[in-house]
């Protein structure tokens, strides 16, 4: 699906709908003392390659598909919200229009 980079949204902070632009959401490093990272490293120093840890899993894992995430940033004000697309799909693409 082609998006374009640039789309008119609600702002909270100015109140109006302003142009936002779109980046698409990257999420972060995994934080190394969370619970299932710690599982992870406590079977890679056993030498088991950490692939047979029985850790929390759900059933978003299998899914092969996901929700496109975005950030858009109002041109106006500068202020940050999440934009998603309420349905699966395995390609999104900003092109400018």
């Amino acid at each position: 699906m082609k998006l374009p980079k640039e789309i008119k949204l609600y702002c909270k902070k100015c109140g109006t709908h302003t142009p936002h632009t779109l980046k698409e959401f990257k999420r972060r490093q995994t934080r190394g003392l969370a619970w299932g990272e710690r599982v992870k490293r406590r079977y890679k120093l056993k030498g088991y390659g950490a692939n047979k840890i029985k850790a929390h899993r759900t059933t978003a894992v299998y899914k092969q598909n996901k929700k496109p995430t975005f950030v858009a940033r109002c041109s106006v004000c500068g202020a940050q919200t999440y934009f998603v697309i309420p349905k699966r799909m395995k390609k999104v693409e900003l092109v400018t229009v």
